[in-house]
């Protein structure tokens, strides 16, 4: 285990030096009463709770209690607004996280309490036993069906659309909007986001074909059609990316930028009387520091996004599938129903520039949610205008509202994971600046498109990818300044280190990554809705 860094043992590393320095600020800032830990189940009472009250209470026959709407969202609002002002942890990255889990709640709370009319529109696709099992399935055989877990069902179940089951009993309503919150890219609803593949929606309580669920998406995301194909993938994915972290968090952890973000030379310590130990290699000399330094530290946080991202949906996959399985999901843990996170990255960037990077290959989980409140204001004015003026209008509305809330999105969780670091904030707006001009990005490589018309397609292809990766390049420092800045790099995502297992890691380094700092445990606030299982 690691020295304890108050004592000035020069054998710990940087990154628990600064990681224990933090949670210091953080106790220290919870017991003069400036923040409080993230609890269960309080701080997701408007993020997630109330919400789902709300949608479980059948409303579209009492005009009274859907009009109430307004004061649920109201009342979302406030209370994740008043956890971003007060709420943090002593982690780094669940204190990045709080502030994501208010700024995202309250969209897609808005978006499925205001902007949307579920009761109305949603529907899931649910199983129920045959009522002739004699007869052929209505979907077609075993053959035909899209994978290996329907196969298996539909000699006994059939597939049908389930709108709100207003008449059921409370659970079951409960069980309804719990799986509406939760399913970001709407698998398994008729909303589904179009990067996903999906049958096709008719009308409610239909069978559903799911023998006419493509195999992979316009944008590349690919499903799997049997257990051991699924389960290949998923593991092949946990390992590379395992791998990929543990790699990143000895190399970045050599770079203080990523220990303290862009103003590193101007740290101050607050907890520890010792100087901060140094790293044991020398720095790089590299050509051309200016660019090729700032090239480098973006990639490199570009990759452990990517590798974060890919280890824990794998994994969530693998639970949902392999672990709880349909015999406690139902339906929810069917193979087609847990595509790949990012689509291809041919069709998505080669093919469409920017626009294909964000919208086609990264991961879509967000869209929804992000699209929603444009979607919204547009409706009363769409009727109006002439089509191609209301579709240009749309797509600019759109793309720009979208990126502008990813950026607020993303400057929350700078903004709570710093709160309790005193002269450390002030620089929230970098992930807004960031994603704005990703919207500018787009927006400019569409204009300049029309004004090439048409161009050799190897060329174009070429051109696509050198914009995004000069524009990426040009932009980054706004989203990974913030994340340096909030601590998010010091985060030990995975228990077990391989590499430092084999010796490869730093003088004090255990190859046991997680301490006592993770995990759990009980917590006692002043008030009773601040105690909780702290996070």
């Amino acid at each position: 285990m690691a020295a304890n860094p108050r004592g000035g043992d020069q054998n710990i590393s940087p990154g628990a030096f600064y990681q224990q320095e933090y949670r210091d600020i953080f106790h220290a800032a919870v017991a003069a009463g400036r923040v409080t830990p993230a609890v269960f189940p309080w701080s997701l009472v408007g993020s997630f709770f109330l919400p789902l009250l709300y949608l479980s209470i059948p409303h579209t026959k009492r005009p009274w209690l859907y009009r109430m709407r307004w004061a649920v969202a109201a009342a979302i609002v406030a209370l994740n607004a008043r956890m971003m002002q007060t709420t943090s942890a002593a982690n780094a990255a669940v204190a990045y996280a709080v502030g994501l889990v208010a700024a995202w709640g309250t969209l897609w709370s808005l978006r499925l309490v205001l902007f949307t009319r579920p009761q109305w529109d949603a529907a899931r696709v649910e199983r129920r036993p045959r009522r002739c099992p004699k007869e052929p399935p209505a979907t077609g055989t075993g053959a035909a069906a899209p994978d290996e877990s329907v196969a298996a069902a539909l000699a006994h179940y059939e597939y049908f659309w389930q709108p709100f089951p207003s008449e059921a009993p409370f659970l079951a309503r409960l069980g309804w909007a719990a799986n509406l919150m939760t399913s970001f890219r709407g698998a398994g609803w008729n909303h589904a986001i179009s990067a996903i593949p999906h049958p096709p929606f008719h009308a409610a309580d239909t069978t559903v074909p799911l023998h006419l669920t493509p195999l992979a998406s316009r944008t590349g995301v690919t499903r799997s059609t049997t257990y051991a194909a699924f389960l290949r993938a998923r593991l092949q994915t946990i390992a590379l990316a395992w791998l990929a972290i543990d790699l990143l968090t000895l190399t970045l952890r050599q770079d203080p930028y990523f220990l303290l973000g862009p103003d590193h030379t101007h740290h101050t310590h607050h907890t520890h009387h010792h100087h901060p130990p140094h790293s044991h290699h020398t720095p790089l000399a590299l050509p051309l520091p200016a660019l090729t330094t700032p090239l480098l530290r973006n990639t490199a946080a570009l990759t452990a996004i990517l590798a974060g991202l890919h280890l824990y949906a794998a994994l969530a996959q693998l639970v949902a599938v392999a672990l709880l399985r349909p015999a406690l999901l139902g339906p929810r843990a069917d193979l087609w129903q847990h595509p790949t996170l990012f689509g291809s990255l041919a069709a998505g960037v080669a093919d469409r520039g920017l626009r294909g990077f964000w919208g086609g290959w990264w991961h879509q989980t967000l869209r929804a949610g992000l699209v929603a409140p444009a979607r919204w204001l547009l409706l009363p004015a769409s009727a109006s205008a002439p089509a191609p003026a209301r579709r240009k209008r749309a797509m600019v509305v759109t793309v720009v509202t979208a990126f502008v809330l990813s950026g607020l999105l993303h400057a929350a969780g700078g903004y709570t994971a710093v709160a309790a670091r005193p002269g450390r904030g002030g620089r929230s707006w970098t992930p807004v600046v960031f994603f704005g001009l990703q919207a500018v990005g787009v927006l400019v490589q569409a204009g300049g498109a029309a004004v090439l018309g048409r161009v050799p397609r190897g060329w174009r292809r070429a051109g696509n990818v050198l914009f995004v990766a000069v524009w990426l390049q040009l932009t980054g420092w706004g989203l990974v300044d913030d994340m340096s800045r909030a601590g998010v790099w010091l985060f030990e995502p995975v228990p077990v280190s391989p590499l430092r297992w084999m010796g490869l890691g730093l003088p004090g380094e255990s190859w046991w990554r997680w301490d006592g700092g993770c995990g759990p445990r009980w917590y006692t606030g002043r008030h009773w809705w601040e105690s909780g299982i702290r996070l």
